[in-house]
């Protein structure tokens, strides 16, 4: 399974930072997710969907409202700090 392979455990609410950007060729994602994808981007992990041509995960953008898809090897967790504005203080 991908899931194994991955060398990290991932899971929904994981704070990730896009590392490296790869070819969205294959993937069936909308555009309005594809678009915003960037290296250097801080956010949370919102959700995972196997297939779609690779298995994507959901990053809401820390620095604007919008979500990116990406796949395991674009990302790298991030110590688990609490900056979603919610709970900032």
């Amino acid at each position: 399974s991908v899931l194994a392979k991955m060398p990290f455990r991932l899971e929904d609410g994981m704070r990730v930072r896009v590392t490296k950007l790869e070819d969205t060729k294959g993937l069936m994602i909308s555009p309005k997710n594809t678009s915003v994808r960037r290296v250097g981007a801080i956010g949370t992990i919102r959700g995972y969907v196997p297939g779609h041509g690779g298995d994507v995960w959901w990053v809401k953008h820390d620095d604007a409202d919008e979500v990116g898809a990406y796949v395991f090897t674009e990302f790298e967790p991030l110590p688990n700090l609490a900056s979603d504005k919610e709970n900032r203080t």
